[in-house]
């Protein structure tokens, strides 16, 4: 069985905190964070892919987000759809995921007896999904309610704005959602086989080195380490970069702009946008960025 790569058991952590944590590097360059907790009545576990809906071709957006919906509905070892979520909810656990612009995230939690089953369902997601034929029909249309059920929110009517807003060629201007018009008429149209480009998105982006793993559990350090390299360490290395954009959407003929929008609730707001650079990739340094020097 593969093995770890590196173990790093002195995680600074407060002195009122009792858990006990351990950080891995796996040998497909998976990153985990393990947390034992003896006195936990919930055992959870949450799995990060560092790409989200900015990467979706240009000719389907809501691709990432339909990849999103559509792991939860059958695996090669698990085909049942509901195996997953049935599991779970006799078990006393839920499970959700969202998909951002540059994330995907996936998570449950469960009575903690239950741990080791649910993450055997769990992983299986990153390994051999379905994509079955008859579940994306279906869920695109899931999709397409969930956007439906966006349109009268004022706080995404206003991330759209934003979006809209952006330089046009930029993919944080794409439509992130997706509907039944993006992932099922217009790809119909076009003669392109919206599950073939799932699986397609799925083995190029759902790759180890991209995923960064959590999981809390009753059990020791030790038997939670043997629980994961059991399950994720199979979940195959593609060496993809995770996307990155150094253009800002946002550039001259973009800002200095105003916009009036009419809510749909009875509300009043005023927002005032000041676009920095992206200093993520900073966040290790240990330096003290105050953004109001950016305004000077």
């Amino acid at each position: 069985m593969p093995g770890v790569k590196r173990r790093v058991d002195d995680i600074v952590k407060s002195a009122e905190d009792s858990r006990i944590y351990r950080g891995l590097q796996l040998e497909n360059d998976m990153k985990v964070l393990l947390i034992s907790d003896r006195g936990t009545d919930k055992s959870a576990a949450s799995i990060d892919v560092a790409v989200g809906h900015m990467s979706d071709p240009d000719d389907l957006p809501g691709l990432a987000h339909l990849c999103e919906h559509m792991l939860f509905l059958g695996t090669e070892k698990y085909p049942s759809e509901n195996e997953y979520n049935k599991f779970l909810s006799e078990h006393g656990g839920n499970s959700n995921a969202c998909t951002s612009a540059n994330h995907t995230t996936y998570y449950f939690d469960v009575v903690p007896e239950h741990l080791g089953g649910a993450l055997d369902r769990f992983a299986q997601f990153f390994l051999a999904p379905l994509f079955t034929e008859s579940a994306t029909d279906r869920e695109v249309n899931a999709v397409n309610s969930e956007h439906e059920k966006n349109i009268p929110n004022d706080s995404w009517r206003l991330d759209q704005l934003e979006k809209f807003t952006s330089k046009k060629n930029h993919d944080f201007n794409k439509f992130g959602t997706g509907n039944k018009q993006t992932l099922d008429i217009i790809p119909k149209a076009k003669g392109i086989n919206v599950r073939k480009e799932l699986l397609k998105f799925h083995e190029k982006w759902y790759s180890s080195n991209i995923m960064t793993l959590a999981v809390l559990g009753k059990e020791s350090l030790d038997d939670l380490e043997k629980m994961i390299l059991e399950l994720f360490s199979e979940v195959k290395n593609k060496e993809v970069e995770a996307p990155v954009w150094t253009e800002h959407p946002l550039g001259p003929k973009q800002l200095k702009k105003k916009g009036y929008v009419i809510p749909v609730k009875d509300f009043r707001n005023l927002t005032i946008s000041f676009p920095i650079p992206d200093l993520h990739e900073y966040y290790k340094s240990g330096v003290s960025y105050n953004n109001l020097e950016f305004l000077n």
